[in-house]
């Protein structure tokens, strides 16, 4: 199970150190209580749930440092150990305060939120089923709704049993009895376990045989041993049976998802490594030419990105400068990306200006757009003997300019609508003069929306407060400026969009191109 951040591991850490502090518990109980003194049946009730704990300890372990799990599955997985393990302890200490009328309250309590544990482990199996088979129906949706109401009759009938004792009582001589409608205790795992079985069962081409089997043994053993529990009092073995079949259940299912992840993830380290190889990243980018300095950096959210920038001469005096922003993220958009840039390059090859390169590449790609992906561009042609610039915007994010003898500011473009999005689209595009000494600054919106754990945005100021702490840095000092404000900011909360920025410094100091 992967963890995606350092808190998730401590919350985990802590909780594996409470399972382990109940089990030490249950261990002095059994000592003080001196389980030589009690029936042989009340010994073996007591070996499994303490065996059972420490196999659930043993789990939780495995799940902390294994790497192949995230996300809702590891939750509710997570659910299903610690509400087994919970009932293991109460079982382990109604049999240990049983027949002590001193302890008579605590056997009532600990009796109720043992009951209590049955159908919330139903509930939680059927969560994670639906889950692990990625079942989002309306049918699925509506009997989970009913799954939840019922699960809350059930806990309501638990807590009501304080009063009127229909499942079980707690004589005044401590000793534990069932009452008359305690065989209608279980009904509510028994109906989630038959849905959860029909799931599997309807959903079966999603999984394969060996883990068909084990979700439908989850099933039917835990049902068995209840309906052994109701017809014979003495053996309370159902949170060691389902303590077993999470331990199979780990092994089959999760380490076999584990595996394919395993695979997947190369598959994705293959694609990134190509992506990277798209970009240029060998800086100085153009060591025969002198007039500007120029840096790009950009790391994605995911193994891939969607985001990309470009620079390449048109012709000894041209510089096209491109940055964009794909919808969506993961492979598709990193294949969107590729396709984008591969059409504008070929476009700016043919010494178009930037408002028909981006209108050229925008009719191409709505031609065959069966996806209905989009992607945000700013793309501007420098003139590197006197550095006038002439840019087009297609809904990408305010450049931020720096003249020679100021600061960072943004420039508010006009904006063309996205690529992509509409055919026939007309951009506009609008010219600077890039003096010694002025900076470009152009970025993804990766960066002013990238988000802290209290859900603040970065945002556009403190984007120009890092870039003007040292407004007469080189390109890739400014880029460093800016993501090293980014990660303070952020801190530890998980990157969400790819971060992706591109600067250049125009210096004016041009020397004659090599022949």
């Amino acid at each position: 199970m992967e963890l995606t951040n350092n808190k998730t591991k401590i919350r985990l850490i802590i909780a594996s150190g409470v399972y382990l502090l109940l089990f030490i518990c249950g261990i002095v109980f059994v000592g003080i209580r001196k389980t030589t003194n009690l029936p042989p049946i009340y010994v073996i009730n007591i070996g499994v749930d303490l065996f059972g704990m420490l196999m659930g300890i043993v789990l939780f372990i495995a799940c902390i440092i294994d790497v192949q799990k995230t996300g809702s599955d590891q939750r509710y997985f997570l659910g299903l150990l610690g509400i087994a393990f919970l009932g293991l302890f109460t079982d382990l200490t109604a049999w240990l305060v049983d027949e002590l009328p001193a302890l008579r309250t605590i056997n009532i309590l600990d009796n109720t939120l043992y009951y209590m544990c049955t159908p919330i482990e139903a509930f939680f199996f059927w969560r994670y089923i639906t889950n692990i088979l990625k079942s989002d129906t309306k049918q699925t949706r509506v009997m989970d709704r009913a799954m939840s109401v019922m699960l809350a009759v059930s806990i309501a009938l638990r807590i009501l049993n304080l009063f009127n004792g229909m499942y079980f009582t707690v004589d005044a001589a401590g000793v534990y009895h069932r009452s008359h409608l305690y065989p209608l205790s279980p009904v509510y795992s028994y109906i989630a376990m038959l849905v959860s079985g029909i799931e599997i069962v309807a959903h079966r081409k999603k999984l394969k045989t060996h883990q068909i089997v084990t979700l439908l043994f989850y099933v039917a053993v835990p049902t068995a041993v209840n309906i052994f529990r109701v017809a014979v009092f003495g053996l309370s073995l159902s949170f060691a049976a389902i303590m077993l079949l999470l331990l199979l259940m780990y092994c089959v299912v999760n380490i076999d998802q584990g595996r394919e992840k395993m695979l997947a993830d190369q598959e994705l380290g293959t694609a990134s490594q190509i992506q990277e190889g798209m970009l240029p990243s060998i800086f100085p980018a153009f060591p025969d030419r002198s007039g500007f300095d120029l840096y790009a950096s950009m790391e994605p959210a995911r193994e891939v990105g969607g985001d990309f920038y470009d620079f390449f001469f048109i012709d000894e005096d041209h510089l096209c400068l491109v940055i964009a922003d794909v919808s969506g993220k993961g492979v598709p958009a990193a294949l969107f990306m590729m396709a984008s840039k591969i059409i504008l390059a070929n476009n700016a090859m043919s010494g178009k200006s930037p408002a028909q390169i981006l209108a050229d590449t925008n009719a191409a790609i709505c031609s065959n757009n069966r996806m209905e992906m989009f992607v945000t561009v700013w793309l501007g042609i420098l003139e590197v003997s006197t550095g006038k610039l002439t840019a087009a915007n297609a809904g990408h994010e305010y450049p931020a300019l720096k003249r020679a003898d100021g600061g960072f500011e943004l420039h508010k473009d006009r904006h063309g609508f996205v690529i992509g999005g509409v055919d026939g689209v007309k951009f506009s595009e609008y010219e600077l003069q890039m003096e010694p000494g002025s900076t470009l600054f152009l970025y993804t919106d990766g960066v002013p929306e990238a988000t802290n754990a209290r859900d603040n945005m970065f945002g556009t100021d403190r984007m120009l407060e890092a870039l003007n702490r040292e407004s007469g840095a080189s390109p890739k000092t400014l880029l460093n400026n800016v993501k090293a404000a980014v990660e303070r900011f952020v801190d530890e909360a998980e990157q969400f969009d790819d971060l992706t920025m591109l600067c250049i410094k125009y210096t004016g100091e041009e020397k004659a191109a090599p022949v």
